[in-house]
């Protein structure tokens, strides 16, 4: 009897041992970056705080780049995933002969607002002024040359533009007087007039399909991880069903990401945002696409060669949508 104690305990422990020997399955890890911190970046930062990622079977890390161009870099060299950025960066990536794609129109019309100082009254008053822009190339350099395209001033002769560094250091530069106006989203462009700056014009008035936030990645990182893609873009609807429907949990959220403690400054902007401006599925616009294509292309033939179709993947958020996950998200 004694003999058989050692392996009887053996069996009544092998399952213990067993347990502690096997490694724990892994999720597969991915990185994905924003570029920027406005309101339309919440349902990212919603996805972040809840970790809605792992709820889709992914260990996700989601970093802050601030510039669309390095988050690119990043991508192509296959330190980042997926990025948020506009449609300008995805066609300028392509240019230089990236594979990139758009997965999401997220914002496809203008939402930056040109914010100025009191003494100018009309856009025509730009002309032989300054105007902030984070970075030369990036989407709000994109929106105030369009913008000034329509009221027939000439970028960079009729208006300086001003690379400044980021929506908080363009509003610091209006308030020193280092630029005249600058082009700001919410809720820095509240911030900036309550500090006592004009709102000149609200570029969303243009009511211009222009694709100018979304979800993008590299089409080979779609054809060998794609049922990683589907299941990032499905964590990521979930952020926009959060931010659309608790609308409590999406200010306290861009508080905290924004250091904006005026909550009361982002209400009009949540609003038009959550009800507006962002969808419940944000497929890509090839109609957004081709107004970039248009612009870009009068100076630069070599992007006449592109169409919509090269630069972004539908099919993702239509097998999503087609399986009946954003129904079953907004109990339909």
């Amino acid at each position: 009897m004694p003999r058989t104690l050692p392996l009887r305990i053996c069996l009544l422990l092998l399952p213990l041992i067993f347990c502690q020997a096997a490694p724990a399955q892994s999720l597969p890890k991915i990185r994905a970056a924003y570029t920027s911190i406005a309101i339309q970046m919440d349902p990212i930062y919603i996805m972040k705080e809840l970790n809605l990622t792992r709820k889709q079977g992914l260990d996700a890390e989601l970093l802050y780049v601030p510039v669309s161009s390095r988050a690119i870099q990043a991508a192509l060299a296959g330190e980042i995933h997926f990025l948020t950025s506009g449609g300008v960066a995805n066609v300028n990536a392509n240019v230089a002969g990236a594979d990139f794609v758009g997965l999401t129109a997220t914002l496809n019309t203008f939402v930056f607002k040109i914010i100025s100082r009191p003494e100018i009254k009309e856009p025509a008053a730009l002309k032989g002024k300054k105007v902030g822009i984070s970075r030369l190339g990036g989407v709000s350099d994109a929106a105030i040359r369009f913008a000034l395209d329509r009221w027939g001033l000439v970028p960079d002769k009729d208006v300086a533009i001003i690379q400044v560094g980021g929506e908080i250091e363009e509003m610091m530069a209006l308030q020193n007087k280092a630029v005249d106006a600058a082009v700001l989203s919410e809720p820095i462009a509240s911030v900036a007039l309550k500090s006592g700056s004009t709102l000149l014009f609200d570029l969303s008035r243009l009511d211009v399909q222009y694709t100018m936030h979304g979800f993008g990645t590299r089409k080979s990182y779609i054809r060998d991880n794609r049922d990683a893609v589907i299941r990032f873009m499905k964590a990521y609807l979930e952020g926009i069903y959060v931010f659309k429907t608790n609308k409590e949990l999406a200010l306290n959220v861009l508080k905290k990401y924004t250091r904006v403690d005026d909550v009361a400054l982002m209400q009009t902007a949540y609003q038009e945002m959550s009800q507006r401006l962002i969808r419940s599925v944000p497929h890509p616009s090839p109609e957004g696409i081709q107004t970039i294509l248009d612009q870009l292309g009068k100076g630069r033939p070599e992007i006449k060669k592109f169409k919509p179709s090269d630069l972004i993947d539908p099919s993702i958020l239509k097998e999503i949508e087609d399986s009946g996950f954003v129904k079953r998200l907004y109990g339909q």
